[in-house]
């Protein structure tokens, strides 16, 4: 009977890793897949719960990164905030939702139970974004791509989501495949890989029109370039984003076109005008710090930034949920409190990339800094699909120490 349980435990752990790892491949699928993906996670930590309540085989929590903690406390902060939030209960329930995509790295972080297994769910992850990105270029090059679901124009090469996701997610390949470099194989499929970051890197500057996707990935080349030289020479990366920037405004028109909108947009929106990307994010942050100056220590409560937003006139009719800047949600519908404990996050995160070996140290370091800039500009964590992979690549980089 207890060979029977034991056997019973360890079938259980293997579906364990495989919920991780579709949950890894699951982040170039689109939302609904995600979706799928989580359930399975819930109901593998649920099982694998009461296995090790039965032998008594918890894995040491002392080793659990900090990171875990400050999730909880930011998670708790919010929850409270539904004691005086001003939003409708529907829409502080779907803002909560939304928040609470961190939680999803604490059941990552418990099935993973070995460097092995946590590298066995990166590969996954490598492979499903290498399909994504093959399948980009297949759109471009007008072949047939069944499993697209997206609706953007073939000629953009966007599989699924949309064209914020798609050019930082192929950065965070880049990231994984690169820093994972002692894992390649020898020999003469060596290439592979290589290929397969050039391909990544065109893709971005040259195929998706994503600003946040550009940004992200001089962000990555940069550090990636920092690491590789001697101490001595590394202020020279300081310049290297504008350099690179500049060497893109010349060769990729998609860049070019992308990258002066923007001072475009800038003009519009100081003439009062909100009909481009650039103005609207600006109109937010605007109505942002209005609502942040009246309740700047404890905001206005879980899934209120919209309804502030149109309060304090904002120009938008249908406004999204977020103001597309992580750090202004955060101040708005928690305040600085909340504000905080979410750069307690991202700090803890930094802090346990440290504790691991150099590529996996590095890999970590730079989705995290990847994730901070982000923020400036977008709601990384606030997004289906974008949330989970940020979470899942924190908690599976950190797991490599062990």
């Amino acid at each position: 009977m207890h060979i029977s349980s034991m056997n019973w435990q360890h079938r259980w752990q293997s579906f364990a890793v495989f919920s991780v790892s579709f949950l890894a491949v699951s982040v170039s699928l689109g939302v609904a897949v995600v979706s799928i993906a989580k359930l399975l996670l819930l109901i593998a930590a649920v099982g694998q719960l009461f296995f090790d309540v039965k032998h008594r085989s918890f894995p040491s929590f002392k080793l659990w990164p900090s990171m875990t903690w400050w999730i909880l406390l930011a998670m708790v902060w919010m929850s409270l905030s539904f004691l005086w939030t001003e939003s409708s209960s529907a829409d502080a329930l779907a803002g909560w939702g939304r928040h609470s995509r961190i939680l999803w790295f604490i059941p990552v972080l418990y099935l993973l139970r070995s460097p092995e297994q946590s590298l066995l769910t990166l590969k996954w992850f490598v492979a499903g974004m290498v399909v994504m990105m093959l399948s980009s270029w297949a759109l471009v090059a007008g072949l047939p791509v069944p499993w697209a679901s997206a609706k953007e124009l073939p000629s953009l090469g966007i599989v699924h989501g949309s064209t914020l996701e798609q050019p930082v997610l192929l950065t965070f390949l880049a990231v994984v495949l690169w820093f994972m470099r002692d894992h390649w194989p020898q020999g003469h499929w060596r290439w592979v890989p290589i290929g397969i970051l050039l391909l990544t890197v065109l893709n971005v500057f040259f195929v998706m029109t994503g600003r946040s996707g550009f940004l992200v990935m001089l962000v990555f080349i940069s550090m990636a370039v920092w690491w590789q030289l001697a101490k001595r020479w590394r202020w020279l990366v300081l310049g290297l984003p504008f350099v690179l920037a500049a060497l893109m405004m010349v060769l990729s028109p998609r860049f070019q076109t992308r990258t002066t909108e923007v001072v475009k947009d800038v003009l519009s929106y100081r003439q009062g005008s909100i009909e481009t990307s650039q103005a609207q994010r600006l109109d937010y942050w605007h109505r942002s710090l209005l609502a942040f100056q009246e309740k700047p220590l404890i905001g206005h409560g879980v899934g209120s930034w919209r309804m502030n937003y149109h309060r304090l006139g904002g120009m938008q009719a249908d406004a999204p949920s977020n103001p597309h800047q992580q750090y202004l949600l955060w101040l708005v519908e928690a305040g600085v409190v909340g504000c905080i404990l979410f750069l307690g996050l991202l700090f803890a995160q930094y802090k346990a990339a440290q504790a691991l070996p150099t590529n996996d140290r590095q890999a970590l370091t730079t989705v995290t800094a990847i994730a901070a800039v982000m923020g400036l500009m977008n709601c990384p964590y606030f997004g289906a699909g974008m949330g989970e992979c940020l979470v899942y690549l924190a908690a599976s980089l950190s797991l490599l120490r062990r």
